[in-house]
């Protein structure tokens, strides 16, 4: 007996299965016939990253005790548990910051003997190291290899897996652990792991294309610099060729008082704006020698600190060269006090050195921060309002005062403005910040402490990531750069009547106004802006080309008749009513020889050749120096009248155009800002991204200045220009704006990545210059729109065409658009969201 219960006690008992506590939280006894399938897809071509996609379905069992649950409302608590069961770890607080979810998502389904369930989720591999989470699979990120684990929910591993699929896209996987069991397409792998006990540890190794490596390195220390180097270098170069700019027109013999004013402020603004943008963006990468080469925690830790006086001291010169009197002044004084307060002596505010308050700060440590960075945007604000009052009033953009001083800005219309600014892009940020909470905290549990701590330490976090980055969202040193450059061609306006080309110092300052405030900002490749500086002599080789490759064809550019003199040198503003009224005689003539083409009778035949003897004395001419001369042939005096453009100088006829092309293009700027913020991907960067909704409206705006600097750029070309109709005078100046966006869509093309909505802009652009060009001719025969009862009747009878003609171009025109539209808009995705909510928190800074 006694041997018996020794052999009993001694004998080793049978095996069970490890308890976990995921199986008593989700009950996984009842998973044990769910079966459950997952895919993964990388897919680098046409994007800058590469995107990832990912799928769990997993068919869960009536008999599974939280599978009801499923079937409720996705806020409610049972739904959380049985969702996180199916797709999160044990633990009761989920936040995965790299995981997106698109609409639908998850998504469950009745079937008989239980419920499917479809789990969705995507993302974007745009850095170089490190691991994220994604549905079941953890991908690891390194500078030249990939790695795809599969990693599935602790709640899961009791179900059977019927299929598991890998494709890791072009050139395929390197290794794969265990070994794949069929391919599918040409680099897909499949696992068909049916009947194990436990999940197998599918692991995947891949190398991706150079292109997709080298653009998710952006937060190495030289891949960063050399873009940073890229964007700083723009400003740069803008800034030596206005300074070169300047110091022409002060030297140019007989420079008149304005020029030489004008001129100075283009030389200030040329210090001014390297200045202001060396301390707006030269912060970071200052602080990225410092933790390269000292203390890195050291300089973390000062970071926001240095960004709130860096805010000051590009604040202060906008300030400064406004000149816009003491309130002004003083109120920029009293806004810099609170930033620089909290910068210089966080400790008196009960903030900590770091100026992170993500933890137990008192409350007041919270609002002085607050305060700060309200102040320190505000100021922002305020200076570049400053800055561009003085510069578009020299521009003539502000009308003067009663006594024809110039108007000055007041503070109770600047105040209000800067405040309610700044207001409603903190009042956004909050938004777009609580939005991502939801987002990423989806399956935590409500009612739990840590939920509560988590949520209030993430709002508070960001607030110090506001501090840092919200510095360097907007200042568009370029609006200010156009708008110097538009008060210098201003001032040299009287000086030629003919063409901006004319005199070289001109011809400087004009070919440089269209790359600053017409061409896009292109170059970036590979997510990097190294190469951009180099657009800005693509943009202005563009149109120096365009306008001297038109210039000889141009009808003011043909000699006349007997002479061969040049017609533009006879066409004069004291001329100008006399080619109105013989364009407008020239056109009766024709409308009444177009009826007598209908009868044919001898009278007929004889009116019909008084007509033509009174058209050969409409082509009768009157040189400059004064002698007979006839218009050169195939150009009519309807052609002169419309090559002359609706005021009597460049200056003028540009300004008329710049109107017509901001009204023009804002359907054109409301179709660009909903591609770019709206369509597929991209309205959910806008949405969660801080910054998203205001960088919708001020891409709006920007595009709005871009548009109608295209139109200045049209109408003070106009004399200059090919073609005998504005549609046709546009296509050199649209040439013009395509054919840098052609040289980028090359290097595009080369790296295997997207093309974004250049095409769509460029599209967009011959559509608003087009109509400008129908706007300017029809302007030039304003006089005689009383007498047409539409502006449609007016432009039939300037141009001279009949109905089923015009009917005809215009659906042609309609089916070209639609198609051209159609090929841009078929193509929805778009890029990852910003860094900010990539890391995981505001706190993580830039």
């Amino acid at each position: 007996m006694m041997l018996v219960v020794v052999c009993a006690v001694l004998w080793p008992a049978p095996a069970r299965a490890e308890e976990k506590p995921v199986d008593g939280w989700c009950a996984t006894a009842g998973l044990d016939k769910a079966e459950a399938s997952a895919s993964i897809r990388l897919r680098h071509g046409g994007r800058d990253h590469t995107k990832v996609t990912a799928r769990l379905t997993v068919h869960v069992p009536s008999s599974w005790k939280l599978a009801p649950s499923l079937l409720l409302a996705e806020d409610s608590g049972g739904y959380r548990r049985a969702m996180g069961c199916l797709t999160r770890s044990d633990e009761s607080q989920h936040r995965w910051w790299g995981e997106w979810r698109p609409r639908g998502s998850p998504r469950v389904t009745s079937e008989k003997g239980g419920h499917l369930v479809r789990f969705d989720t995507f993302s974007w591999i745009d850095e170089h190291e490190g691991w994220f989470a994604l549905g079941p699979w953890r991908i690891e990120r390194g500078t030249a290899h990939w790695r795809l684990r599969f990693t599935p929910a602790p709640g899961l591993h009791r179900v059977n897996w019927t299929r598991i699929t890998v494709d890791p896209g072009e050139p395929g996987a390197e290794s794969a652990r265990p070994k794949p069991v069929a391919a599918e397409g040409a680099t897909g792998l499949v696992w068909r792991p049916k009947g194990e006990r436990k999940p197998p540890d599918v692991t995947v190794r891949l190398k991706p294309g150079w292109q997709r490596s080298f653009a998710a390195q952006d937060d190495r220390f030289l891949f960063a610099n050399l873009s940073s180097g890229g964007n700083l270098a723009w400003t740069g170069i803008v800034s030596g060729l206005l300074l070169v700019a300047a110091f022409r027109l002060r030297r140019r013999a007989g420079a008149g008082a304005t020029e030489a004013a004008s001129a100075r402020t283009l030389s200030d603004w040329a210090w001014i704006s390297a200045g202001v943008v060396l301390v707006f963006d030269g912060d970071t990468v200052l602080l990225r020698w410092l933790y390269a080469l000292g203390d890195e925690d050291l300089w973390i830790g000062r970071e926001p600190r240095i960004a709130l006086a860096a805010a000051v001291c590009a604040a202060v010169p906008l300030l400064a060269f406004g000149r816009q009197g003491r309130y002004i002044t003083g109120a920029g004084a009293v806004l810099a006090a609170p930033v620089l307060a909290v910068a210089c002596q966080p400790d008196l505010f009960g903030l900590p050195d770091d100026l992170d308050i993500s933890g137990g700060t008192p409350e007041g440590a919270f609002f002085s921060l607050l305060t700060a960075a309200f102040c320190a945007q505000t100021l922002t604000f305020l200076g570049f309002t400053a800055a561009a009052w003085r510069l578009a009033g020299e521009g003539g953009l502000i009308p003067p005062g009663r006594a024809g001083t110039p108007r000055a800005l007041l503070l109770r219309y600047a105040g209000p403005l800067a405040l309610g600014v700044t207001a409603a892009v903190g009042a956004c940020y909050t938004l777009a910040t609580e939005r991502n909470w939801q987002r990423v905290s989806w399956l935590s549990l409500r009612g739990e402490p840590a939920y509560g701590l988590g949520h209030r330490g993430e709002l508070r976090s960001h607030l110090t990531w506001y501090t840092v980055n919200g510095q360097n969202w907007w200042l568009p040193v370029w609006v200010l750069t156009g708008l110097a450059l538009y008060a210098v061609l201003r001032a040299t306006g009287d000086r030629s009547a003919e063409s901006p080309l004319a005199e070289p110092a001109d011809r400087r300052v004009f070919l440089l106004f269209f790359p600053v405030v017409v061409g896009m900002s292109l170059g970036l490749f590979a997510n990097n802006a190294l190469l951009s500086p180099l657009w800005i002599f693509i943009n202005t080789a563009a149109l120096r080309l365009a306008a001297s490759a038109g210039a000889s064809r141009a009808v003011l550019g043909r000699g006349l008749d007997a002479s061969g003199e040049r017609l533009g040198l006879s066409v004069t503003a004291a001329r100008r009513a006399d080619i109105l009224g013989r364009a407008r005689r020239y056109r009766e003539i024709h409308a009444k020889m177009r009826r007598l083409d209908q009868g044919q009778s001898d009278d007929d035949i004889l009116q019909r050749r008084l007509l033509e003897q009174e058209i050969r004395g409409l082509h009768a001419w009157t040189g400059a120096g004064g002698g007979a001369d006839r218009l050169p042939p195939q150009v009519s005096v309807v052609d002169v009248a419309l090559s002359m453009g609706p005021r009597d100088t460049w200056w003028d006829n540009g300004r008329r155009a710049a109107r017509f092309a901001f009204f023009v293009g804002l359907p054109a700027s409301g179709l660009v800002v909903w591609s770019g913020w709206v369509r597929g991907d991209n309205w959910r960067a806008s949405t969660y991204f801080g910054f998203g909704l205001p960088d919708a409206v001020s891409g709006f705006l920007a595009w709005q200045v871009c548009w109608a600097g295209a139109g200045f750029v049209l109408g003070a070309l106009w004399r200059c220009l090919p073609g005998r109709r504005g549609p046709v005078r546009a296509l050199p100046v649209a040439a013009a704006f395509a054919l840098p966006a052609g040289v980028d869509a090359l290097g595009n093309l080369y790296l295997d990545q997207g093309y974004g909505d250049v095409g769509l802009c460029v599209v967009a652009m011959l559509f608003v210059l087009t109509v400008t060009g129908i706007a300017l001719d029809l302007d030039i025969f304003q006089d005689e729109r009383r007498f047409w009862q539409s502006r449609f009747g007016l432009l039939l009878s300037v141009y001279q065409m009949r109905y089923f003609s015009l009917q005809l171009a215009y659906l042609v025109a309609q089916a070209v658009a639609m198609l051209t539209l159609w090929q841009f808009f078929t193509d929805t995705g778009g890029g990852p969201p910003p860094k900010e909510f990539e890391s995981g928190g505001g706190g993580g800074g830039k």
